[in-house]
């Protein structure tokens, strides 16, 4: 088993006691950013339409196994991945990439440290689980003002961090739809995702639809494919994935769909928009003030000849 503490601070706590509606929404919370932050790493998303897989459930599970004496402080074990999924992990290391020593809790944590530090290129958090750590909100609203993550790592979490990860959020490029074309490098069944190698050598990661049959694709593979689908950025406006609708022969030249996609449409934050006046700026700069050598009778006069 691997342990994490998860310390509560605040004002609205009562040393070893917590009350029942705080611990609630807490491990609410808790329970949805593990599950978001798993099935990132193994599926390549953190959500997708259609109830939740039951390996999420087994992969995300983890016990509350006391309260320390004189804090609030709470003490949660988790199974290394390699055992609490020990089939779906075996899949997923076919092609490498997550330490099966790993808990799901361990896994939140880099996932926390990444968003909170704002890597704007990384592969460790999407807009949906930025929106799942955005939800800790409800446990500030309850007199906790931060929350400590200890499991070999420290992350810190509080209401003003979390403001930061909705900028981060906000910050990242509207999803579109692209066709985009090269190699079909690798074709994983056991989670759905896919790897397009494209003219220039670069790789795009890609997670497939449910309405295609994997099936039919296993005669693509290391051939030309066209992908149509959903891009989903990073912060930095590099592409994070493709979630793929339609994955084709790419038959004839392709060369005009195998560049990378880029952000076309970047959101606007209203607030930037707003900029606050000050003595010498906005309406005061001008009121009172009239910018040629007229006297008030000749600007009179000009205005009747005019009307």
């Amino acid at each position: 088993m691997n342990t994490t503490k998860l310390r509560l601070n605040g004002h609205g706590l009562r040393g070893a006691r917590v009350s029942g509606p705080l611990l609630r929404d807490f491990l609410d919370v808790l329970v949805g950013a593990t599950r978001g932050a798993v099935r990132l790493r193994l599926e390549g998303r953190s959500s997708a339409q259609g109830p939740v897989p039951g390996w999420v459930d087994q992969a995300a599970a983890f016990d509350v196994v006391g309260i320390e004496p004189g804090s609030a402080l709470l003490v949660a074990e988790a199974l290394p991945l390699a055992e609490a999924i020990p089939e779906k992990f075996a899949q997923v290391q076919m092609f490498g990439g997550i330490d099966g020593g790993m808990s799901c809790l361990d896994l939140l944590g880099e996932s926390l440290d990444d968003a909170l530090a704002a890597r704007v290129d990384s592969d460790l958090y999407d807009d949906k689980l930025l929106a799942s750590f955005g939800q800790f909100n409800k446990v500030f609203r309850r007199g906790v003002e931060s929350i400590e993550f200890e499991n070999g790592r420290s992350v810190r979490l509080d209401a003003p961090a979390v403001g930061n990860l909705e900028t981060l959020r906000r910050n990242i490029p509207p999803d579109q739809r692209a066709i985009v074309a090269g190699k079909l490098d690798e074709l994983r069944h056991s989670d759905r995702m896919f790897t397009l190698v494209l003219e220039d050598g670069r790789t795009l990661k890609g997670v497939i639809s449910d309405g295609v049959d994997l099936d039919q694709l296993g005669t693509l593979w290391g051939k030309g494919a066209r992908v149509a689908g959903v891009v989903k950025f990073r912060p930095s406006g590099a592409v994070l994935r493709v979630e793929a609708e339609t994955i084709e022969p790419g038959v004839g030249d392709t060369s005009l769909w195998s560049v990378m996609p880029r952000p076309i449409l970047q959101e606007l934050d209203p607030r930037m928009l707003r900029v606050t006046q000050g003595p010498r700026s906005g309406v005061s700069a001008i009121f009172g003030k009239w910018p040629g050598g007229e006297s008030e009778e000749e600007f009179l006069r000009a205005v009747a000849e005019l009307s």
